[in-house]
């Protein structure tokens, strides 16, 4: 996956490389050699991967649930759910039935929650004497500050230079409003006479 550099970022396909915007960042990668996911799952070569993909998503199922249900948002943490996902997998794999999987998943997933969160979470805090707020002083007039403009970085504004895009049959658009009839100019070749010996 290489970024794409320059004034003019463009996403679509051109001649089998997809452009594409990932967050604030333009990438561009090739396409993939199958053409469709009927074709792949339906490959001979591939027979074992997609039992793979099958399992895995299997998994995904089973620890989808539990996950979201019974763990609480301060232990659920990025990396998590593939680690589980992962374990679940391994399960299937060694035999377990689905329901066996659950099971030793929600056990699991027991040891991660804190037996008292009031435990984890206790500090030992001194404590100050209360004392009353001090008055606060009457406002002053003041003149209000200017507002200070910060130029805009040059990365940001190159991304919007070009209002070109790609169509998805690959083709690029210009549009009417880019292409003005003063910036053509005609080719009008030039008149020569033939030279006279």
């Amino acid at each position: 996956m290489a970024k794409q550099v320059g004034p003019i970022f463009i996403t679509g396909t051109i001649d089998g490389i997809i452009f594409y915007k990932l967050g604030n960042t333009y990438y561009l990668r090739s396409k993939g050699d199958y053409k469709s996911a009927k074709r792949m799952r339906k490959d001979p070569n591939l027979k074992r991967t997609m039992a793979n993909a099958d399992q895995f998503g299997i998994a995904s199922k089973i620890v989808k649930y539990p996950y979201y249900r019974n763990l609480p948002k301060e232990v659920r943490k990025f990396g998590l759910f593939a680690k589980l996902t992962g374990m679940v997998k391994r399960w299937l794999q060694e035999g377990k039935s689905k329901e066996e999987a659950k099971e030793a998943l929600i056990e699991y997933m027991q040891t991660l929650i804190p037996k008292n969160p009031t435990e984890a979470t206790t500090t030992v805090r001194e404590t100050l004497p209360v004392l009353p707020p001090k008055p606060m002083p009457a406002p002053m007039a003041t003149k209000p500050k200017p507002a200070v403009t910060k130029p805009a970085s040059f990365a940001k504004q190159s991304r919007y230079l070009s209002n070109w895009k790609v169509k998805r049959n690959g083709r690029l658009h210009i549009p009417k409003s880019a292409i003005t009839l003063s910036s053509i100019q005609p080719v009008v070749p030039s008149i020569t006479q033939p030279l006279k010996e």
